[in-house]
Protein backbone atom coordinates (compact mmCIF):
# COMPACT_ATOMS: atom_id res chain seq x y z
CA UNK A 1 0.00 0.00 0.00
CA UNK A 2 1.31 3.43 -1.12
CA UNK A 3 0.91 6.85 0.14
CA UNK A 4 1.48 10.52 -0.96
CA UNK A 5 4.14 12.87 0.29
CA UNK A 6 1.24 14.94 1.28
CA UNK A 7 -0.25 12.12 3.10
CA UNK A 8 2.66 11.26 5.07
CA UNK A 9 3.56 14.91 5.89
CA UNK A 10 0.30 15.78 7.17
CA UNK A 11 0.13 12.50 9.67
CA UNK A 12 4.07 13.06 10.78
CA UNK A 13 2.83 16.72 11.48
CA UNK A 14 -0.49 15.34 13.69
CA UNK A 15 1.99 12.82 15.05
CA UNK A 16 4.64 15.21 16.17
CA UNK A 17 1.98 18.14 17.72
CA UNK A 18 0.36 15.69 19.70
CA UNK A 19 3.54 14.31 21.48
CA UNK A 20 4.66 17.81 21.91
CA UNK A 21 1.89 18.74 23.72
CA UNK A 22 1.49 15.64 25.98
CA UNK A 23 5.07 17.39 26.90
CA UNK A 24 7.30 14.84 24.66
CA UNK A 25 8.99 17.97 22.52
CA UNK A 26 12.51 17.30 24.00
CA UNK A 27 12.29 13.60 21.81
CA UNK A 28 10.95 15.45 18.99
CA UNK A 29 14.17 17.97 19.04
CA UNK A 30 15.87 15.09 19.55
CA UNK A 31 15.17 12.88 16.40
CA UNK A 32 15.13 16.99 14.81
CA UNK A 33 11.66 16.89 13.41
CA UNK A 34 10.53 20.07 15.99
CA UNK A 35 9.91 21.81 12.49
CA UNK A 36 7.00 19.87 11.89
CA UNK A 37 5.37 20.38 15.23
CA UNK A 38 4.77 23.83 15.91
CA UNK A 39 4.63 25.54 19.14
CA UNK A 40 1.84 24.41 21.16
CA UNK A 41 0.34 24.59 24.64
CA UNK A 42 0.85 21.55 27.01
CA UNK A 43 -2.34 18.97 27.24
CA UNK A 44 -2.65 20.14 30.73
CA UNK A 45 -1.41 19.00 34.29
CA UNK A 46 -1.18 15.21 33.33
CA UNK A 47 1.21 13.66 36.33
CA UNK A 48 4.10 11.69 35.17
CA UNK A 49 5.24 10.76 31.66
CA UNK A 50 4.03 7.24 31.52
CA UNK A 51 0.80 8.89 32.02
CA UNK A 52 1.06 11.41 29.60
CA UNK A 53 2.29 8.70 27.21
CA UNK A 54 -0.63 6.96 27.32
CA UNK A 55 -3.12 9.75 26.75
CA UNK A 56 -0.66 10.63 23.56
CA UNK A 57 -1.10 7.20 22.16
CA UNK A 58 -4.90 7.19 23.05
CA UNK A 59 -5.57 10.04 21.03
CA UNK A 60 -3.51 9.04 17.75
CA UNK A 61 -5.87 5.97 17.31
CA UNK A 62 -5.36 2.60 16.56
CA UNK A 63 -2.14 1.23 15.38
CA UNK A 64 -0.50 3.59 18.35
CA UNK A 65 -3.50 2.01 20.81
CA UNK A 66 -2.13 -1.53 19.75
CA UNK A 67 1.73 -0.16 20.13
CA UNK A 68 1.13 1.13 23.35
CA UNK A 69 -0.36 -2.38 24.36
CA UNK A 70 2.89 -4.30 23.06
CA UNK A 71 5.16 -2.27 24.68
CA UNK A 72 2.84 -2.67 27.84
CA UNK A 73 4.34 -6.24 27.30
CA UNK A 74 8.42 -5.27 26.99
CA UNK A 75 9.47 -4.62 30.41
CA UNK A 76 13.03 -5.59 29.13
CA UNK A 77 12.76 -2.27 26.87
CA UNK A 78 10.98 0.65 29.15
CA UNK A 79 10.97 1.45 32.72
CA UNK A 80 8.34 0.39 35.63
CA UNK A 81 6.48 3.13 35.50
CA UNK A 82 5.80 3.72 32.00
CA UNK A 83 5.25 0.04 31.72
CA UNK A 84 2.17 0.27 34.35
CA UNK A 85 0.57 3.53 32.57
CA UNK A 86 0.55 1.72 29.54
CA UNK A 87 -0.78 -1.62 30.88
CA UNK A 88 -3.53 0.47 31.35
CA UNK A 89 -4.51 1.55 27.26
CA UNK A 90 -7.82 0.75 26.87
CA UNK A 91 -8.44 -0.31 23.15
CA UNK A 92 -12.64 0.42 23.43
CA UNK A 93 -14.06 2.56 21.12
CA UNK A 94 -17.59 3.45 20.17
CA UNK A 95 -19.29 0.99 17.77
CA UNK A 96 -19.79 1.72 13.95
CA UNK A 97 -23.45 2.34 13.32
CA UNK A 98 -25.38 -0.86 12.05
CA UNK A 99 -26.13 0.25 8.77
CA UNK A 100 -22.38 0.77 8.11
CA UNK A 101 -21.22 -2.74 9.50
CA UNK A 102 -24.36 -4.34 7.03
CA UNK A 103 -22.57 -2.94 4.11
CA UNK A 104 -19.03 -4.11 5.23
CA UNK A 105 -20.52 -7.51 5.52
CA UNK A 106 -22.46 -7.35 2.49
CA UNK A 107 -18.98 -6.08 0.78
CA UNK A 108 -16.62 -9.19 2.05
CA UNK A 109 -19.54 -11.64 0.94
CA UNK A 110 -20.73 -10.87 -2.39
CA UNK A 111 -24.46 -10.44 -1.85
CA UNK A 112 -27.26 -9.66 0.54
CA UNK A 113 -26.62 -10.50 4.23
CA UNK A 114 -30.11 -12.38 4.27
CA UNK A 115 -28.72 -15.12 1.49
CA UNK A 116 -26.23 -16.10 4.66
CA UNK A 117 -27.85 -15.10 7.80
CA UNK A 118 -30.97 -15.13 9.04
CA UNK A 119 -30.36 -12.66 11.94
CA UNK A 120 -27.51 -10.26 12.48
CA UNK A 121 -27.88 -8.50 15.92
CA UNK A 122 -27.38 -4.55 15.66
CA UNK A 123 -25.98 -4.03 19.33
CA UNK A 124 -22.41 -4.84 18.86
CA UNK A 125 -21.37 -7.64 21.70
CA UNK A 126 -17.83 -5.64 21.86
CA UNK A 127 -15.92 -2.96 19.97
CA UNK A 128 -12.39 -2.51 19.51
CA UNK A 129 -10.49 -0.22 17.46
CA UNK A 130 -9.73 -2.63 14.91
CA UNK A 131 -12.99 -4.26 14.98
CA UNK A 132 -16.02 -5.49 16.53
CA UNK A 133 -18.30 -8.22 17.38
CA UNK A 134 -22.26 -9.05 16.21
CA UNK A 135 -24.19 -12.38 17.56
CA UNK A 136 -25.98 -13.66 14.43
CA UNK A 137 -27.59 -17.02 12.93
CA UNK A 138 -26.84 -18.71 10.03
CA UNK A 139 -29.52 -19.45 7.35
CA UNK A 140 -29.23 -23.12 8.12
CA UNK A 141 -29.31 -22.59 11.98
CA UNK A 142 -26.10 -22.38 13.70
CA UNK A 143 -25.30 -20.02 16.52
CA UNK A 144 -22.25 -17.61 14.91
CA UNK A 145 -20.51 -14.95 16.20
CA UNK A 146 -19.38 -12.29 13.81
CA UNK A 147 -15.94 -10.59 13.73
CA UNK A 148 -16.45 -7.42 11.42
CA UNK A 149 -13.35 -5.34 10.72
CA UNK A 150 -13.95 -1.28 11.03
CA UNK A 151 -14.19 0.83 7.82
CA UNK A 152 -10.57 2.11 6.95
CA UNK A 153 -8.89 0.78 9.52
CA UNK A 154 -6.38 -1.01 7.64
CA UNK A 155 -4.84 1.93 5.49
CA UNK A 156 -4.97 3.69 8.49
CA UNK A 157 -2.86 1.53 10.78
CA UNK A 158 -0.52 0.90 7.15
CA UNK A 159 0.10 4.83 7.13
CA UNK A 160 0.90 4.51 10.63
CA UNK A 161 3.00 1.53 10.99
CA UNK A 162 4.67 3.52 8.10
CA UNK A 163 5.52 6.51 10.33
CA UNK A 164 6.70 4.27 13.30
CA UNK A 165 9.20 2.30 11.28
CA UNK A 166 10.48 5.57 9.49
CA UNK A 167 10.94 7.32 13.17
CA UNK A 168 12.60 4.20 14.35
CA UNK A 169 15.13 4.88 11.62
CA UNK A 170 15.48 8.11 12.85
CA UNK A 171 15.89 7.93 16.60
CA UNK A 172 18.50 4.79 15.68
CA UNK A 173 20.79 7.06 13.67
CA UNK A 174 20.66 9.91 15.88
CA UNK A 175 20.20 8.92 18.95
CA UNK A 176 21.98 6.57 21.70
CA UNK A 177 18.56 5.31 23.39
CA UNK A 178 17.63 4.82 19.65
CA UNK A 179 20.61 2.07 18.93
CA UNK A 180 20.15 0.58 22.31
CA UNK A 181 16.80 -0.28 22.48
CA UNK A 182 17.04 -1.52 18.81
CA UNK A 183 13.56 0.38 17.58
CA UNK A 184 13.34 -0.70 14.07
CA UNK A 185 13.77 -4.13 15.16
CA UNK A 186 10.57 -3.61 17.70
CA UNK A 187 8.87 -1.28 15.00
CA UNK A 188 9.42 -4.35 12.25
CA UNK A 189 8.01 -6.79 15.39
CA UNK A 190 4.90 -5.02 15.73
CA UNK A 191 4.28 -4.38 12.12
CA UNK A 192 4.49 -8.17 11.55
CA UNK A 193 1.91 -8.47 15.01
CA UNK A 194 -0.25 -6.07 13.88
CA UNK A 195 -0.77 -7.65 10.34
CA UNK A 196 -1.46 -11.00 11.78
CA UNK A 197 -4.07 -9.36 14.13
CA UNK A 198 -6.26 -7.07 11.12
CA UNK A 199 -5.65 -11.15 8.62
CA UNK A 200 -8.90 -12.57 10.04
CA UNK A 201 -8.08 -15.48 7.82
CA UNK A 202 -4.81 -16.06 9.91
CA UNK A 203 -6.83 -15.87 12.96
CA UNK A 204 -9.13 -18.41 11.71
CA UNK A 205 -5.97 -20.82 11.30
CA UNK A 206 -4.96 -19.40 14.73
CA UNK A 207 -8.14 -21.55 16.07
CA UNK A 208 -7.92 -24.19 13.34
CA UNK A 209 -4.72 -24.63 14.95
CA UNK A 210 -5.55 -24.38 18.78
CA UNK A 211 -8.84 -27.22 18.05
CA UNK A 212 -5.84 -29.68 16.28
CA UNK A 213 -3.42 -29.25 19.13
CA UNK A 214 -6.17 -29.98 21.88
CA UNK A 215 -8.75 -32.86 19.51
CA UNK A 216 -7.86 -35.54 22.29
CA UNK A 217 -8.57 -33.12 25.38
CA UNK A 218 -12.09 -32.85 26.19
CA UNK A 219 -11.62 -30.62 29.06
CA UNK A 220 -10.03 -27.99 26.47
CA UNK A 221 -12.12 -26.21 23.64
CA UNK A 222 -11.82 -23.68 21.18
CA UNK A 223 -14.88 -22.45 18.67
CA UNK A 224 -14.99 -23.94 14.96
CA UNK A 225 -14.29 -21.45 12.42
CA UNK A 226 -17.54 -21.15 9.29
CA UNK A 227 -15.21 -20.81 6.34
CA UNK A 228 -17.75 -20.10 3.62
CA UNK A 229 -18.70 -16.87 5.45
CA UNK A 230 -15.22 -15.50 6.51
CA UNK A 231 -12.84 -13.30 4.41
CA UNK A 232 -9.32 -10.70 5.53
CA UNK A 233 -11.93 -8.69 7.02
CA UNK A 234 -14.87 -11.12 8.12
CA UNK A 235 -14.41 -13.81 10.67
CA UNK A 236 -17.20 -16.39 11.43
CA UNK A 237 -16.87 -18.56 14.51
CA UNK A 238 -19.18 -21.01 16.77
CA UNK A 239 -21.18 -19.35 19.68
CA UNK A 240 -20.27 -20.58 21.90
CA UNK A 241 -21.89 -20.57 25.69
CA UNK A 242 -20.39 -20.57 29.17
CA UNK A 243 -19.63 -18.72 32.15
CA UNK A 244 -17.47 -15.85 32.73
CA UNK A 245 -14.21 -18.11 33.89
CA UNK A 246 -14.07 -15.18 36.53
CA UNK A 247 -17.86 -15.31 38.23
CA UNK A 248 -16.86 -17.72 41.51
CA UNK A 249 -20.60 -18.00 42.89
CA UNK A 250 -22.00 -19.15 38.88
CA UNK A 251 -19.13 -21.54 39.14
CA UNK A 252 -20.13 -22.84 42.78
CA UNK A 253 -23.76 -22.64 41.81
CA UNK A 254 -23.03 -24.72 38.40
CA UNK A 255 -21.00 -27.67 40.90
CA UNK A 256 -17.66 -26.78 39.45
CA UNK A 257 -14.75 -25.94 41.53
CA UNK A 258 -12.95 -22.27 41.20
CA UNK A 259 -9.59 -24.61 41.97
CA UNK A 260 -10.32 -27.07 39.16
CA UNK A 261 -10.90 -24.19 36.38
CA UNK A 262 -7.86 -22.64 37.55
CA UNK A 263 -5.71 -25.76 37.10
CA UNK A 264 -7.48 -26.29 34.12
CA UNK A 265 -6.81 -22.81 32.51
CA UNK A 266 -2.97 -22.77 33.82
CA UNK A 267 -2.26 -26.60 32.62
CA UNK A 268 -3.69 -25.39 29.48
CA UNK A 269 -1.44 -22.61 28.51
CA UNK A 270 1.50 -24.53 30.04
CA UNK A 271 0.84 -27.11 27.61
CA UNK A 272 0.43 -25.04 24.62
CA UNK A 273 3.75 -22.95 25.23
CA UNK A 274 5.46 -25.71 26.28
CA UNK A 275 4.24 -28.67 24.58
CA UNK A 276 3.34 -27.53 21.32
CA UNK A 277 5.14 -23.99 20.96
CA UNK A 278 2.11 -22.09 19.66
CA UNK A 279 -0.01 -20.03 22.42
CA UNK A 280 -2.96 -17.84 23.34
CA UNK A 281 -1.35 -14.26 24.30
CA UNK A 282 -4.50 -12.53 25.44
CA UNK A 283 -5.94 -15.04 28.32
CA UNK A 284 -8.06 -12.01 30.00
CA UNK A 285 -11.36 -12.46 31.55
CA UNK A 286 -13.60 -11.54 28.22
CA UNK A 287 -11.84 -14.16 26.43
CA UNK A 288 -12.33 -17.27 28.86
CA UNK A 289 -15.25 -18.99 29.26
CA UNK A 290 -16.27 -22.15 31.23
CA UNK A 291 -18.46 -24.58 29.58
CA UNK A 292 -20.35 -27.72 31.18
CA UNK A 293 -17.94 -30.05 33.43
CA UNK A 294 -15.61 -27.19 33.83
CA UNK A 295 -14.40 -27.39 30.06
CA UNK A 296 -12.64 -24.37 29.42
CA UNK A 297 -12.98 -22.08 25.89
CA UNK A 298 -10.93 -19.65 24.34
CA UNK A 299 -12.04 -17.13 22.33
CA UNK A 300 -10.54 -14.39 20.48
CA UNK A 301 -7.38 -16.17 19.03
CA UNK A 302 -5.99 -12.61 16.90
CA UNK A 303 -3.24 -12.53 19.41
CA UNK A 304 -0.55 -15.51 19.80
CA UNK A 305 2.82 -16.03 20.39
CA UNK A 306 5.15 -19.05 19.22
CA UNK A 307 8.61 -20.41 20.79
CA UNK A 308 10.87 -22.48 18.88
CA UNK A 309 12.13 -25.72 20.20
CA UNK A 310 15.70 -23.62 21.27
CA UNK A 311 13.32 -21.37 22.72
CA UNK A 312 11.35 -23.17 25.11
CA UNK A 313 14.13 -25.65 25.89
CA UNK A 314 15.72 -22.31 27.26
CA UNK A 315 12.90 -21.61 29.22
CA UNK A 316 12.97 -25.03 30.76
CA UNK A 317 16.69 -24.17 31.39
CA UNK A 318 16.03 -21.14 33.45
CA UNK A 319 13.40 -23.08 35.67
CA UNK A 320 15.53 -25.93 36.36
CA UNK A 321 18.31 -23.25 37.27
CA UNK A 322 16.07 -21.22 39.23
CA UNK A 323 14.61 -24.46 41.38
CA UNK A 324 17.81 -26.09 42.04
CA UNK A 325 19.97 -22.70 42.74
CA UNK A 326 22.26 -23.13 40.07
CA UNK A 327 23.24 -19.79 39.75
CA UNK A 328 25.17 -20.46 36.54
CA UNK A 329 22.62 -22.31 34.95
CA UNK A 330 20.84 -19.48 34.95
CA UNK A 331 23.18 -17.44 33.55
CA UNK A 332 23.47 -19.42 30.57
CA UNK A 333 19.99 -19.43 30.33
CA UNK A 334 19.81 -16.21 29.96
CA UNK A 335 22.50 -15.85 27.67
CA UNK A 336 20.75 -17.97 25.47
CA UNK A 337 17.60 -16.43 25.59
CA UNK A 338 19.14 -12.93 24.56
CA UNK A 339 22.66 -11.80 22.83
CA UNK A 340 24.62 -10.07 25.72
CA UNK A 341 25.85 -6.76 24.00
CA UNK A 342 30.10 -6.76 23.95
CA UNK A 343 31.96 -5.19 26.51
CA UNK A 344 28.72 -5.89 28.97
CA UNK A 345 29.94 -7.20 32.63
CA UNK A 346 29.04 -10.99 32.88
CA UNK A 347 30.71 -10.84 36.45
CA UNK A 348 27.75 -7.96 37.39
CA UNK A 349 25.10 -9.99 35.58
CA UNK A 350 25.72 -13.19 37.89
CA UNK A 351 25.68 -11.27 41.19
CA UNK A 352 22.13 -10.14 40.17
CA UNK A 353 21.53 -13.35 39.35
CA UNK A 354 22.57 -14.73 42.96
CA UNK A 355 20.75 -11.48 44.45
CA UNK A 356 17.66 -12.57 42.63
CA UNK A 357 17.65 -16.52 43.60
CA UNK A 358 18.55 -15.24 47.28
CA UNK A 359 15.39 -13.24 47.47
CA UNK A 360 13.13 -15.79 46.14
CA UNK A 361 14.93 -18.64 47.83
CA UNK A 362 13.83 -17.17 50.97
CA UNK A 363 9.69 -17.15 49.78
CA UNK A 364 8.02 -20.25 49.81
CA UNK A 365 7.06 -21.66 47.29
CA UNK A 366 3.51 -20.64 47.49
CA UNK A 367 3.80 -17.31 47.84
CA UNK A 368 6.03 -16.51 44.81
CA UNK A 369 4.56 -13.87 41.74
CA UNK A 370 5.29 -15.55 38.73
CA UNK A 371 4.26 -12.60 37.10
CA UNK A 372 6.55 -10.61 39.11
CA UNK A 373 9.47 -13.29 38.94
CA UNK A 374 9.67 -12.62 35.81
CA UNK A 375 9.11 -9.17 35.54
CA UNK A 376 12.19 -8.75 37.62
CA UNK A 377 14.26 -11.01 35.26
CA UNK A 378 13.39 -8.64 32.07
CA UNK A 379 13.90 -5.72 34.08
CA UNK A 380 17.33 -7.38 34.60
CA UNK A 381 17.60 -7.97 31.16
CA UNK A 382 16.87 -4.09 30.57
CA UNK A 383 19.45 -3.03 32.39
CA UNK A 384 22.01 -4.91 31.03
CA UNK A 385 20.83 -4.38 27.51
CA UNK A 386 19.99 -7.84 26.83
CA UNK A 387 18.15 -7.97 23.69
CA UNK A 388 15.68 -10.74 23.95
CA UNK A 389 13.43 -11.99 21.00
CA UNK A 390 9.63 -11.01 20.91
CA UNK A 391 8.55 -14.07 21.62
CA UNK A 392 9.90 -14.31 25.11
CA UNK A 393 7.99 -10.80 26.29
CA UNK A 394 4.98 -12.16 24.59
CA UNK A 395 5.00 -15.41 26.73
CA UNK A 396 5.63 -13.14 29.92
CA UNK A 397 2.74 -11.08 29.25
CA UNK A 398 0.65 -13.86 28.98
CA UNK A 399 2.21 -15.80 31.79
CA UNK A 400 1.41 -12.29 34.31
CA UNK A 401 -2.25 -12.03 32.62
CA UNK A 402 -3.26 -16.12 33.62
CA UNK A 403 -1.52 -15.03 36.88
CA UNK A 404 -3.82 -12.46 37.50
CA UNK A 405 -6.90 -14.37 36.27
CA UNK A 406 -5.89 -17.59 38.43
CA UNK A 407 -5.98 -15.92 41.65
CA UNK A 408 -9.69 -13.87 40.66
CA UNK A 409 -10.82 -17.83 40.40
CA UNK A 410 -9.10 -19.19 43.24
CA UNK A 411 -7.33 -16.24 45.56
CA UNK A 412 -5.01 -19.04 47.07
CA UNK A 413 -3.91 -20.24 43.76
CA UNK A 414 -0.35 -19.36 42.42
CA UNK A 415 1.05 -19.94 38.91
CA UNK A 416 3.76 -21.79 40.62
CA UNK A 417 1.36 -24.44 42.38
CA UNK A 418 -0.74 -24.73 39.12
CA UNK A 419 1.97 -25.32 36.76
CA UNK A 420 4.77 -27.66 38.60
CA UNK A 421 2.84 -30.88 37.52
CA UNK A 422 3.00 -29.83 34.22
CA UNK A 423 6.51 -28.74 34.48
CA UNK A 424 7.47 -31.48 36.17
CA UNK A 425 6.03 -33.83 33.27
CA UNK A 426 8.32 -31.51 30.67
CA UNK A 427 11.18 -32.21 33.04
CA UNK A 428 10.66 -35.94 33.28
CA UNK A 429 10.61 -35.75 29.54
CA UNK A 430 13.81 -34.16 29.34
CA UNK A 431 15.38 -37.09 31.04
CA UNK A 432 14.20 -39.61 29.15
CA UNK A 433 16.45 -42.36 27.76
CA UNK A 434 15.39 -42.32 23.94
CA UNK A 435 14.84 -38.57 23.84
CA UNK A 436 18.52 -38.41 25.60
CA UNK A 437 19.61 -41.13 23.18
CA UNK A 438 18.12 -38.39 19.91
CA UNK A 439 19.17 -35.34 21.28
CA UNK A 440 22.92 -37.23 21.71
CA UNK A 441 22.75 -38.17 17.73
CA UNK A 442 21.66 -34.31 16.71
CA UNK A 443 24.56 -33.33 19.15
CA UNK A 444 27.02 -36.44 17.09
CA UNK A 445 25.61 -35.46 13.78
CA UNK A 446 26.43 -31.61 14.17
CA UNK A 447 29.52 -32.28 15.98
CA UNK A 448 30.57 -34.66 12.60
CA UNK A 449 29.87 -31.74 10.30
CA UNK A 450 32.15 -29.20 12.15
CA UNK A 451 34.98 -31.59 12.23
CA UNK A 452 34.11 -32.47 8.06
CA UNK A 453 34.34 -28.15 7.77
CA UNK A 454 37.97 -27.76 9.99
CA UNK A 455 40.24 -29.22 6.70
CA UNK A 456 38.80 -26.84 4.34
CA UNK A 457 38.48 -23.58 6.96
CA UNK A 458 42.21 -24.05 7.51
CA UNK A 459 43.09 -24.57 4.27
CA UNK A 460 41.05 -21.07 3.66
CA UNK A 461 42.79 -19.34 6.62
CA UNK A 462 46.26 -20.14 5.05
CA UNK A 463 45.25 -19.13 2.03
CA UNK A 464 44.35 -15.50 3.40
CA UNK A 465 47.64 -15.92 5.43
CA UNK A 466 49.66 -16.38 2.11
CA UNK A 467 47.99 -13.27 0.33
CA UNK A 468 48.54 -10.81 2.51
CA UNK A 469 44.63 -10.54 3.79
CA UNK A 470 44.45 -12.18 6.94
CA UNK A 471 42.96 -9.04 9.40
CA UNK A 472 42.81 -9.39 13.15
CA UNK A 473 40.85 -6.69 14.59
CA UNK A 474 42.06 -5.65 17.75
CA UNK A 475 40.06 -4.16 20.43
CA UNK A 476 42.46 -1.30 22.03
CA UNK A 477 40.55 0.52 24.23
CA UNK A 478 42.50 2.60 26.56
CA UNK A 479 45.41 2.67 24.22
CA UNK A 480 45.24 5.90 23.25
CA UNK A 481 45.96 7.28 26.89
CA UNK A 482 49.03 4.54 26.80
CA UNK A 483 50.40 6.28 23.72
CA UNK A 484 50.25 9.57 24.36
CA UNK A 485 52.65 9.01 27.95
CA UNK A 486 54.97 7.36 25.62
CA UNK A 487 55.00 9.43 23.59
CA UNK A 488 55.19 12.49 26.41
CA UNK A 489 58.35 10.31 27.79
CA UNK A 490 60.14 9.88 24.41
CA UNK A 491 59.67 13.66 23.75
CA UNK A 492 61.70 14.21 27.33
CA UNK A 493 63.95 11.76 27.02
CA UNK A 494 64.63 13.43 23.37
CA UNK A 495 65.34 17.28 24.72
CA UNK A 496 67.30 15.86 27.69
CA UNK A 497 70.23 13.98 25.16
CA UNK A 498 69.56 17.32 23.30
CA UNK A 499 70.30 19.29 26.59
CA UNK A 500 73.32 17.26 27.49
CA UNK A 501 74.28 17.89 23.49
CA UNK A 502 74.57 21.85 24.53
CA UNK A 503 76.47 21.46 27.65
CA UNK A 504 79.03 19.88 26.08
CA UNK A 505 79.24 22.21 22.98
CA UNK A 506 78.82 25.37 24.70
CA UNK A 507 81.75 23.93 26.84
CA UNK A 508 83.94 22.76 24.19
CA UNK A 509 83.11 26.28 22.14
CA UNK A 510 84.30 28.10 25.64
CA UNK A 511 87.69 26.41 25.69
CA UNK A 512 88.91 27.13 21.89
CA UNK A 513 91.90 28.89 22.04
CA UNK A 514 91.49 30.31 19.10
CA UNK A 515 88.70 32.55 19.70
CA UNK A 516 89.18 35.81 21.42
CA UNK A 517 88.27 36.15 25.11
CA UNK A 518 85.40 38.71 24.59
CA UNK A 519 83.88 36.37 21.27
CA UNK A 520 84.37 33.45 23.61
CA UNK A 521 82.69 34.68 26.43
CA UNK A 522 79.74 36.26 24.85
CA UNK A 523 79.14 32.35 23.33
CA UNK A 524 79.51 30.84 26.62
CA UNK A 525 77.13 33.28 27.93
CA UNK A 526 74.36 32.52 26.01
CA UNK A 527 74.94 29.07 25.43
CA UNK A 528 74.71 28.62 29.39
CA UNK A 529 71.85 30.91 29.48
CA UNK A 530 69.97 28.45 27.00
CA UNK A 531 70.51 25.51 28.49
CA UNK A 532 69.65 26.60 32.10
CA UNK A 533 66.25 27.55 31.14
CA UNK A 534 66.06 24.49 28.50
CA UNK A 535 66.40 22.52 32.30
CA UNK A 536 64.73 24.18 34.14
CA UNK A 537 61.27 23.69 31.72
CA UNK A 538 62.42 20.24 31.67
CA UNK A 539 62.41 19.80 35.67
CA UNK A 540 58.89 21.06 35.77
CA UNK A 541 57.38 19.29 33.05
CA UNK A 542 58.95 16.01 35.20
CA UNK A 543 57.71 16.73 38.23
CA UNK A 544 53.95 18.22 36.98
CA UNK A 545 53.60 15.27 35.58
CA UNK A 546 54.52 12.92 38.63
CA UNK A 547 51.76 15.11 40.83
CA UNK A 548 48.82 14.48 37.99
Amino acid sequence: MSFSRRQILERYRTVIRIFSRYGFGYLVAQLGLSRFGGHLPTAGPIPGRGERLRAALQELGPAFVKLGQMLSIRSDLLPPDIIASLARLQDQVDPVPFPVIRQVVEEELGGPIEERFQSITPEPLAAASLGQVHAATLVTGEEVVLKIQRPGVSSQVELDLHLLQSLAEIAQRRTRWGRRLQLPTVAREFAHMLRQELDYIREGENAERFRSNFAGDPLVYFPAVYWEQSTARLLTLERVGGLRVTDREALKAAGISPHDVAQRLAGALFQMAMRDGFFHADPHPGNLFVGPVGRMIFVDMGMVGELTPWMRKSVVDYVLGVVSGDTDRVVEAILQMGMLPRGANRTALRREVERLQRKYGEIPLKEIEVGTALRELMDLARRFEIGFPAGYAVLLKAMTTLEGVARQIDPEATLVGLVTPYAEEVMVARLDPKRLVRELGREAVETGRQIVRIPRQVSRLLTLLEEGELRLPLDHTGLESSLQKLSAIANRLALAILLASLIIGTALVSSRSENSILQRYQIADGGFLLIGAVGLWLVWSILSARGS
